[in-house]
């Protein structure tokens, strides 16, 4: 008799991700707030259409930022409702961001993420905002579908055109 074998068959279920987020280092440090706001778009774009792709929307946002000397400042904040769409997400992180950073700070990392997920079929619908964010998840929608059928660098917003010049971002699907 063998011990440890089992030949029977493996049930695999994948499970939803708890949190979605992305980081990235910068080459050089960054004094400058305008290129950190960019650098925080692109990673902006990146976890919302992963989160969109998963069928999510995020309840929390949160934002860290890491000094040249390693030092570590990570804000985060509740979202009145559920959401997923670029605009809206991006706008908590910006404030994020302008409650964290410091003229004079040199930054090497700048890193986001939602948290608190929760299945897109399974929201509280709001009473508000109704036509806004219907027309921003419409905008959002479509450059998914953009960047799935042509691949993820075929479509972007003009805030992004430059980000390389500042710093590399994988792009991940």
């Amino acid at each position: 008799m063998l011990i440890g074998i089992d030949n029977s068959e493996i049930i695999f279920e994948r499970e939803k991700p708890k949190s979605i987020g992305n980081s990235v280092t910068t080459p050089n440090d960054v004094r400058n707030k305008e290129e950190l706001e960019k650098i925080l778009f692109a990673l902006t774009e990146q976890v919302t259409y992963r989160l969109r792709k998963e069928n999510l929307l995020a309840n929390v946002v949160n934002v860290q930022l890491r000094t040249k000397d390693f030092v570590d400042f990570s804000h985060q904040k509740k979202l009145e409702t559920s959401i997923s769409n670029t605009k809206e997400i991006y706008k908590t992180a910006k404030e994020l961001l302008n409650e964290m950073f410091k003229q004079g700070m040199a930054i090497r990392l700048v890193g986001m993420r939602v948290d608190n997920l929760v299945d897109k079929n399974k929201q509280q619908l709001s009473l508000f905002d109704t036509k806004d964010n219907d027309k921003q998840n419409t905008i959002d929608n479509t450059i998914d579908r953009l960047k799935e059928k042509y691949g993820y660098n075929f479509v972007t917003r003009a805030s992004n055109l430059n980000i390389e010049n500042i710093v590399k971002i994988r792009k991940k699907d």
